[in-house]
């Protein structure tokens, strides 16, 4: 009975978070970063001054939750990777698999334009991305575990990753309707341009 309580204690806990992350997000697009107030976001998101702040630690924190959550969809594509693939073919299945995912998730492009909107927004959105680094670099630090123990190799590859996808991520933002797939393509078939002349 005692698991049961918890897990549906953990669920209502998680549409709390998510309906003061979705009202944030109207609020941001609506009225901006800077003007948005955590009162307004936690009246909007139908809970307390106090609620939301047991949820986050401010609109800055509340900003880096996606980072923080794209990041394990990134290490799960790592480690879902076939183990016969090179490293450029895990970092392309990787970049496709995320980028498609994160393409079709329908607050992507809103976040993307709050960040390029404000600098504290965008500030915010990037604090997570060095968690995320390190977290991506042990992925690969496993995948190389019998290959190489160069902890130089798994943090490049990690990095790598993160910036094709950012920027793939942020270029198919300013260009809609652009199908994320043939960016990612785009990119790998630049940086192949770029490292064979």
């Amino acid at each position: 009975m005692i698991a049961r309580s918890e897990t549906l204690q953990a669920r209502k806990q998680q549409l709390v978070k998510e309906a003061i992350w979705d009202a944030a997000i109207d609020l941001f697009v609506a009225k901006g970063f800077d003007e948005a107030t955590v009162e307004e976001i936690a009246r909007a998101a139908g809970v307390s001054r106090r609620s939301f702040f047991r949820y986050f630690a401010s609109k800055k924190d509340l900003m880096a939750q996606g980072v923080l959550l794209y990041g394990a969809t990134l290490r799960g594509a790592i480690e879902a990777c076939p183990r016969s693939y090179t490293l450029l073919e895990t970092m392309e299945r990787v970049t496709l698999e995320v980028a498609k995912h994160t393409a079709s998730q329908p607050r992507t492009r809103q976040i993307y334009r709050i960040a390029e909107s404000s600098m504290a927004a965008n500030e915010a959105l990037l604090s997570s991305l060095p968690v995320v680094e390190v977290d991506l670099s042990e992925a690969f630090a496993a995948r190389l575990k019998k290959v190489s123990k160069d902890p130089l190799k798994s943090r490049l590859l990690a990095t790598l990753t993160l910036a094709i996808l950012n920027t793939s991520l942020q270029h198919w933002c300013r260009n809609e309707p652009e199908d994320i797939s043939i960016v990612i393509r785009q990119a790998f078939a630049t940086i192949s341009q770029v490292v064979c002349q």
